[in-house]
């Protein structure tokens, strides 16, 4: 096996806790800061996420009603003032809980040693995905990340211009989203490697298995991406993007992912080196 594609939410680190706990720290500043409550701040930040078709995207804040309405006047570096503690409560806690799953640097070593090609395949943002591979240190093992395109341009300030002008970073449009199979038989081909030759790993079996199987790529089903607390799930249900026919393509994906079966089932990135290892 030449080449590993990985999702990377919820396979490399635990994105819904993460994510979740960092929203749930800057919500409480922002009711205090706004004098809004939560369920309206919630549903404030779900349409501006709908606007933009994300559910983390990055300037949300500075779009939000109630922030237009009360601070809309103020220059950008008084704005930034006023919302600094809700902004710093964020950081605050991504710096605390943003972090890897046991052995995946460990197994990323181990693969970039053994000739592996590692690939990034994830539906987040691509300055939001370049900006963890960064943060958690192990971009040095990826040799391309193909990550979402945004629905409306965002700020130039934004923008990762010199991993995107090396090729590193390719953005999918939306209309290749998972469990679409052509990128994954695009990106062999562009590689120069094979479909047999191929593993994809990701913690969906809706989105991530039934795409690799109906590519034709060995699939690995990180099992252990989706055991995070349910009320963590609960808070970014709440600022969801998704819209009616969303939770519609939803519902009929998993309808079809009954019949999926992945070629693996792993309870740790580290399973990946025998399966990688193996000569079929």
């Amino acid at each position: 096996m030449r080449l590993l594609i990985t999702d990377l939410d919820n396979t490399l680190y635990d994105w819904v806790s993460f994510f979740a706990r960092a929203f749930e720290a800057m919500a409480h500043e922002l009711t205090k800061t706004l004098e809004l409550d939560p369920q309206s701040l919630f549903q404030e930040f779900r349409e501006v996420h709908r606007k933009h078709g994300d559910s983390e995207y990055p300037f949300a804040v500075f779009e939000l009603p109630t922030v237009k309405e009360k601070f809309g006047t103020l220059p950008e570096a008084d704005l930034k003032k006023r919302l600094d503690s809700s902004l710093h409560a964020f950081n605050s806690a991504r710096h605390r809980e943003l972090r890897l799953y046991d052995s995946v640097e460990t197994t990323l070593k181990e693969l970039s040693k053994n000739n592996v090609l590692v690939i990034g395949y994830t539906e987040a943002l691509a300055e939001n995905a370049h900006f963890r591979l960064q943060k958690l240190g192990i971009a040095q093992y990826f040799h391309r990340l193909y990550a979402l395109e945004a629905k409306i341009p965002l700020p130039p300030r934004a923008t990762s211009d010199t991993s995107e002008k090396s090729g590193f970073i390719k953005r999918v449009s939306r209309d290749e989203r998972k469990p679409n199979p052509a990128l994954l038989t695009d990106i062999c081909a562009q590689e120069h490697i094979s479909l047999q030759e191929a593993c994809y790993v990701g913690d969906s079996l809706s989105r991530d298995i039934l795409m690799a199987q109906s590519a034709g790529v060995t699939s690995a089903w990180a099992e252990y991406g989706t055991k995070y607390d349910p009320s963590l799930w609960g808070t970014l249900v709440k600022i969801s993007h998704w819209t009616e026919e969303d939770i519609a393509r939803d519902s009929e994906l998993r309808r079809q992912t009954k019949a999926a079966k992945p070629d693996y089932i792993i309870n740790s990135f580290s399973d990946l080196i025998p399966i990688m290892a193996d000569e079929k």
